[in-house]
């Protein structure tokens, strides 16, 4: 069998589109459409006329706490890594970048209107007959089009998207008391590069007397089934 090469830092010849890495039955697409027709102007208002530096559109910070939402992701700190490394997020994001503070300070300040949108989400979904919607299971029955979004969702429904709000607010206060204006998964600054993450490797093996390098050579001729039989 052939190994292909691994491309890890392989430079792109041409600029990334990430949109073209989705696929076009994706929900992301759905979330898009469904917060774009949301008049979020009287919120922005409020930022354009305050001190300080340009704050981010509202509209898109939005997209990226309704996915979270869909995809189960509670944590602001989690929001902000994937608005990074996710294609997905990255594409919501308009490539911005928001820090988890500013997705937090988001989802409690405009706590009301990410719920409405969700529940718009939520509806709209029923009357396409999307049977799943993220880690939502919708009832499969396919409601009529010119229903009242309002009147598609069952209480328990509009209890359960109440609740996931809720719960997005109360991971952060959770996480917040654990890592302060940390995310909690960066390297430490002393190890911040490759080149120091190399050298304080080197200083490991040496002082363990190991190589990481030999490791992969003493699994495959010792399974671990076969070390832990010897161990008893």
């Amino acid at each position: 069998m052939v190994i292909r090469s691994d491309k890890i830092g392989q430079s792109w010849l041409l600029p990334l589109d990430v949109s073209e890495l989705i696929p076009e039955d994706h929900i992301c697409n759905l979330v898009e459409v469904v917060v774009d027709n949301m008049d979020v102007g009287e919120i922005e208002q409020e930022y354009r006329s305050g001190p300080g530096n340009p704050a981010y559109s509202r509209r898109m910070l939005l997209r990226l706490a309704i996915m979270a939402s869909l995809d189960a992701i509670w944590s602001s700190r989690k929001i902000a890594k994937l608005a990074h490394e996710n294609v997905v997020y990255m594409y919501l994001a308009g490539h911005e970048k928001p820090d988890f503070r500013t997705i937090w300070n988001f989802k409690k300040e405009c706590k009301g209107l990410i719920e409405a949108v969700f529940k718009e989400t939520v509806a709209i979904a029923k009357v396409l007959g999307i049977p799943k919607l993220g880690h939502i299971s919708i009832d499969g029955t396919k409601t009529k089009a010119n229903a009242s979004n309002s009147h598609t969702l069952s209480k328990e429904e509009i209890e359960k998207i109440r609740q996931m709000v809720e719960q997005g607010i109360t991971v952060d206060k959770e996480e917040d008391k654990l890592y302060g204006d940390k995310r909690g998964d960066e390297l430490p600054p002393e190890l911040n590069t490759k080149k120091k993450l190399r050298e304080k490797i080197k200083e490991i093996e040496e002082a363990s007397g190991k190589k990481m390098k030999n490791t992969s050579k003493r699994i495959l001729k010792n399974p671990p089934e076969e070390d832990s039989k010897k161990v008893l």
